[in-house]
This record gives structure tokens, sequence and C-alpha cells, in this order.
């Protein structure tokens, strides 16, 4: 199976609802994976733990962070979250970047899109 207890994931669950959390257990026999929810389009979910199949789910860290704004809201999740381990994870990602962006130009460390009036500066 791809995930771990522990990993951050996204999906869908069985009744179409958007959920972003944390895996809590594993049934690899049943292809079940339950899920603490933290996010979700249904605030009733908020909170607690549901069983999604594990083919609904993917990785979070499957999800690219070359976009600024994905960046800095999975921050505040891991934030929002208290998870220490993963804050630090992105903030010295997000640091090397900027390290790198010195020497050089910024716009290839947060590549913002395109918008009517052209790139932003």
């Amino acid at each position: 199976m791809k995930f771990n207890i522990s990993d951050w994931v996204q999906g869908k669950t069985k009744d179409g609802e958007l959920i972003h959390g944390f895996v809590e257990t594993i049934d690899i026999l049943q292809g079940f994976v339950t899920v603490n929810v933290v996010k979700s389009d249904n605030e009733e979910v908020i909170g607690k733990i549901v069983a999604v199949r594990s083919s609904w789910l993917k990785n979070v860290s499957d999800i690219p962070l070359d976009d600024a704004q994905v960046f800095q809201n999975s921050i505040d999740l891991a934030l929002d979250t208290w998870d220490e381990a993963w804050f630090m994870e992105l903030t010295n990602t997000r640091n090397a970047s900027e390290g790198a962006g010195k020497a050089g130009d910024r716009s290839k460390v947060y590549p913002f899109p395109a918008n009517r009036l052209g790139q932003s500066a």
C-alpha cells in the first residue's frame, strides 16, 4: 500500500466530500484507510475519523509545492494542526529556496501565474 500511518492525505469520501487529513489506520486486506479529517467541504466531518478507500486518496507530499499559494497553505495547515515536523520541513525547504533565490532571479523561487496585466514584478 502506498500510505503509512501519519501520512497527510487528500481525497474523497464515499459521499463525495473532499477531505484533507492524516492517516490513522490502514486495512491492507480491505483496501481502506481511516483518516482523521482536518479540513473538508462538509464541516460536519471535520475532527472525525472516516474510512476511505485507499484508491480515493492521494498523498499530500505528491502535490507539487512550486506554487507560492499552495506552499503557504501547506505551512498554514501545518501550523493549524500543530505538526511541528512538517512545519520545520516546509520552512527549511522555503529557506533553502530563498537562499537560492538571493543568488539569482527570485521569480524562479515562487513562480506566480500570469494575470491579464502580465507577470507580477
